[in-house]
């Protein structure tokens, strides 16, 4: 069992190798066996064949966020217990995470040119992971009915900005005047989350928030 979890794990890293690399067109089973440095056949036994196995790479943890290394019960809430601190915690650790994952960043820059069946399976495994945030920051802050704009609006186009800015920056040192290669300009970024979400979010706090009238969905 762990020389099997061993080979899969070899596989589906090699699955983010010739992303990078290579782009879409240069994944297919035998480019990735050869990267691997195995037997093709295990891709078939294994994963039964590269749809799967491109889930495999879209739903491990390597290539985007989990919703618990956002928002996880074992990682420190907001200074303020308010929707709007919340949203922006999320939305903040949203960009570090990917500050962290330079072979997403190439993945990125691919997909951006191509659409294909791989494409499709890793855009619809962050869409689950979007909706399973937006579900988890419901359950947090109650919704989020009760701000000036719908949250989810706000938390997608913050989220599609920041990852602009993180893939930008591979190859642009600035936008907009802000540094993208420094730690001061990646924390005004962050500031500016914090002022935009306190904007358009309710920033009350969640204990104060007016309870649900009789009859509200």
């Amino acid at each position: 069992m762990r020389d099997r979890e061993a080979t899969c794990r070899k596989i589906v890293d090699a699955v983010g190798r010739l992303l990078a690399s290579e782009g879409f067109r240069g994944v297919g089973v035998r480019a990735v066996a050869r990267e691997a440095g195995v037997d093709k056949r295990l891709i078939y036994r294994y994963f039964g064949g590269l749809p799967k196995l491109m889930k495999a790479y879209a739903d491990s943890g390597d290539f985007w966020w989990t919703v618990d290394e956002l928002i996880g019960e074992d990682l420190p809430g907001p200074e303020r217990d308010t929707a709007a601190a919340w949203v922006a915690l999320a939305l903040k650790r949203h960009l570090q995470a990917l500050k962290r994952r330079p072979l997403t960043q190439e993945i990125l820059v691919w997909e951006l040119s191509e659409r294909n069946t791989l494409t499709d399976e890793l855009s619809v495994m962050r869409e689950c992971r979007a909706a399973e945030l937006f579900e988890r920051l419901g359950e947090k802050i109650g919704g989020g009915g009760f701000g000036t704009v719908e949250w989810r609006a706000v938390g997608a186009l913050i989220g599609a900005a920041t990852t602009y800015l993180v893939v930008r920056s591979r190859t642009c040192d600035s936008y907009a005047g802000i540094d993208l290669h420094s730690e001061e300009g990646w924390a005004e970024l962050e500031r500016g989350i914090d002022l935009i979400v306190a904007g358009t979010v309710a920033d009350v706090a969640l204990s104060e928030r007016p309870a649900a009238r009789s009859g509200d969905g």
